[in-house]
């Protein structure tokens, strides 16, 4: 029902309510109203039928549109978790990669103190292996395994 200060066309009786009126009544005082307001401009069938498509159309596509924005969201929801997975995990490997350098560092460390006695220990058999009493003590060394030889076999 319109309300009591609507404009009604003067053909109009107070009386007729538009929400008891058909389709085709409607249109015909859709199409008076708009030849009263705007005679240049007049609604024909075909017009209203092509107005109604577009308008459902539009709705189509705006439901289209709607569902695409949903989905969309759903997919930038899932991006963001992942995002934030892969920054977990990146900064896991950031972290295992300082611990793999600080590991590597202490290795290197150990083989070089391992280097270091290596050669003073290589020094230290040189200098006793030229020495006068390893020397001296040559032969006994080779009777003595002559003699373990004996004993094992």
């Amino acid at each position: 029902m319109l309300e009591r200060g609507y404009y009604y066309p003067p053909y109009l009786q107070l009386e007729t309510y538009l929400d008891t009126l058909s389709r085709a009544d409607l249109l015909e005082i859709a199409q008076q109203l708009l030849a009263t307001e705007y005679p240049a401009q007049r609604l024909i069938r075909r017009q209203v039928g092509e107005y109604l498509e577009t308008v459902q159309r539009l709705r189509n596509e705006r439901e289209w549109q709607q569902a695409e924005m949903e989905r969309l969201n759903g997919e930038l929801a899932w991006r963001i978790n992942e995002m934030t997975n892969l920054e977990v995990e990146r900064k896991r490997l950031e972290a295992l990669v300082l611990d793999s350098h600080t590991e590597l560092e202490n290795c290197r460390s150990q083989i070089s103190i391992l280097e270091n006695q290596c050669a003073t220990l290589s020094e230290s058999l040189a200098v006793l292996r030229g020495s006068t009493s390893w020397k001296v003590t040559a032969p006994l060394r080779r009777v003595s395994q002559a003699v373990k030889g004996l004993r094992g076999g």
